[in-house]
This record gives C-alpha cells, sequence and structure tokens, in this order.
C-alpha cells in the first residue's frame, strides 16, 4: 500500500532524514514516534508529495508519489488545517470538492463521516479548536483517500473531542485504508495502532508490528 525505500531529505546541508525506509500494507494504523526534530513532519509530507525528497522513492500502491494519480490516494492533516477561516465549513468543503471534481454530495457524506453536521454553517473562524480539527479531518478525507497522514492530530483537543477522532479513524481503517499518525502521546492510539516506527535525528530507529523497517 505504501511503500517508502531509502528516503533521503536535506535542508541545505543539514539531513533532516535519512535512509529511511518502510513498508506499510493496507487496512494498518501505525503510530510515528520519536522526539521533536526527529523528522516526523518532514517524513509525512514527502509520503504526501507536499515536499520532494533529496534522495530515494516513495509509492502509493505501487504509483510513485511524484504522479498525480499517488498524490490523490493520500490524504493529508497537517498543524495547518488549510481552511479558509471566514468561509463556514460546509463552503470549505465545497471548494475542496469542486477542486477534485467532485458532486455536492461528497460535502454531505463528508460531513456526516466526521459528524460536522451541527456545525457546517459556522465559519472556520468562530470555530473550538475540536471543531476545526474535525472540520479538517473531513477536508482529509473528501476524497477518500487509501492512506491518511496525520501530524499530530490530536494536539490540545479534550477527551471527547480525541474520543469521536478516535472512532472515526477506527471507521476509515476497518474500510482497508492505511493510517500513518505521528503524536507524542502514544496512548491515545496504542490501543488499537498495528505498530509504530520511531525516529531520532532522522534514522528510522525501531520499527515493530505490521511493517517492514530499515530495508
Amino acid at each position: 500500500m505504501l511503500d517508502c525505500r531509502g528516503v533521503t531529505r536535506f535542508f541545505g546541508p543539514w539531513p533532516a532524514l535519512r535512509e529511511v525506509s518502510f513498508r506499510l500494507p493496507a487496512g494498518a494504523l501505525v503510530l510515528l514516534l520519536g522526539p521533536n526534530g526527529a523528522g516526523k513532519s518532514t517524513l509525512l509530507h514527502i509520503l504526501a508529495g507536499a515536499l520532494r525528497a533529496s534522495d530515494g522513492q516513495v509509492e502509493i500502491e505501487g504509483i510513485a508519489i511524484g504522479e498525480a494519480r499517488a498524490r490523490q490516494r493520500v490524504g493529508l492533516l497537517a498543524h495547518r488545517s488549510l481552511l479558509h477561516p471566514d468561509l463556514t465549513v460546509r463552503e470549505n468543503l465545497a471548494h475542496y470538492a469542486a477542486l477534485y471534481g467532485f458532486p455536492g454530495a461528497e460535502v454531505a457524506a463528508g460531513l456526516a463521516r466526521v459528524r460536522a453536521d451541527s456545525f457546517a454553517d459556522v465559519p472556520v473562524g468562530e470555530l473550538s479548536q475540536g471543531m476545526r480539527q474535525k472540520a479538517a479531518l473531513a477536508r482529509a478525507l473528501l476524497h477518500s483517500p487509501q492512506v491518511l497522514l496525520l501530524d499530530e492530530a490530536f494536539s490540545s483537543l479534550d477527551h471527547r473531542t480525541v474520543e469521536e477522532m478516535r472512532g472515526i479513524l477506527q471507521a476509515f481503517r476497518a474500510e482497508g485504508r492505511t493510517i500513518l499518525a505521528s503524536t507524542h502521546s502514544e496512548g491515545q492510539l496504542s490501543d488499537f495502532a498495528d505498530g509504530a516506527l520511531e525516529l531520532d535525528r532522522g534514522r528510522l530507529v525501531q520499527g515493530r508490528g505490521c511493517m517492514e523497517a530499515g530495508r
């Protein structure tokens, strides 16, 4: 499903990632662990095709991430929501649906998927942190990606919202889709994660569970 082979990334002379290799199968939920500065966000953006690797290769379902049809198979929920604060949640999703060439029905399905109907017509800038994060998740899932990448998606969320997000992720994985989730709080997902990858100073130092690591 997701194959990362020898991925290296330099920023100037400094290596942010060094020969990172692993493979995640369909239907897996895997944690991405490591201290601040370990390279987690850099890796996720490379896997999403939002950042180019200096060396190595990423494939989604056998398609190189440099191709548009591979990037269309990936959803990324990063620190920035990518939602316009002056538009309502529904309007934001309609904007992205238009970019994807989807009919309006996809917006309603996206709202229902994350249980956002109750605040669908509220401007994003007026939402609580938890509501805004659920709206951002709806945006990341709108095109039904095969792989979902999460970069500290549960940060600063209350317990209720965390539980709601967990339920959404469990349902997504049950559809045979793959999730790689960066987190500082391993316990938020560890009870139903299939494994974990750990980065330290840009290197993959540990992999456990359902992936092949360090190939």
